[in-house]
């Protein structure tokens, strides 16, 4: 008796579960999704609908090539038009979008940050720079570092805390040149 009383309630927890389970989940597709505020964060909420507007509104003096978001990581192209561009001015814009990304907003967790030499004549394009910059081994110290090296080349530091890699080009003729 105790053996069919107990297959009998597995059966019967078995397709309760089966039907009110996906019931379960449409209900929670309805939901409205709301994005969470971190405690004490009064930045900006990065998403989909907002992306546009946020960086458009920043004082780049480089076109923004190309934007991104998904999942806490933000990627965006910076594009290099002409030879009348000075290492400091890219520097400039790179520290603006690491500033805007880590103080300005409350969730994105990573930057993905590209310098692209675009070529209108040749329809080309090609990396000059490039940083893989996360929340949590960001530093003001090392923002200001990158605002303030001028024309020099980077120094290690700033290319290891901020994951900065210079492309060939990049050395030849902005650097070295």
């Amino acid at each position: 008796m105790n053996r069919g009383w107990l297959i009998g309630m597995v059966l019967l927890v078995t397709a309760a579960s089966a039907v009110i389970l996906p019931q379960m989940a449409a209900l929670e597709a309805a939901l409205p999704q709301h994005a969470v505020e971190t405690l004490g964060g009064d930045g900006t909420i990065l998403a989909d609908e907002n992306i546009v507007d946020a960086l458009s509104s920043l004082p780049f003096s480089l076109d923004i090539g190309s934007a991104g978001w998904k999942n806490g990581v933000l990627s965006l192209d910076l594009k290099v038009t002409g030879n009348d561009h000075e290492p400091e001015e890219l520097y400039r814009n790179m520290a603006l979008a690491v500033s805007f990304a880590f103080q300005e907003t409350d969730n994105v967790n990573q930057l993905l940050l590209r310098i692209v030499a675009e070529d209108k004549w040749l329809d080309s394009r090609r990396l000059l720079l490039a940083g893989d910059i996360r929340r949590t081994e960001w530093s003001l110290r090392l923002q200001e570092l990158l605002q303030t090296t001028g024309n020099r080349p980077l120094p290690e530091v700033l290319k290891e805390g901020f994951r900065i890699s210079e492309s060939e080009l990049w050395r030849k003729q902005f650097i070295y040149s």
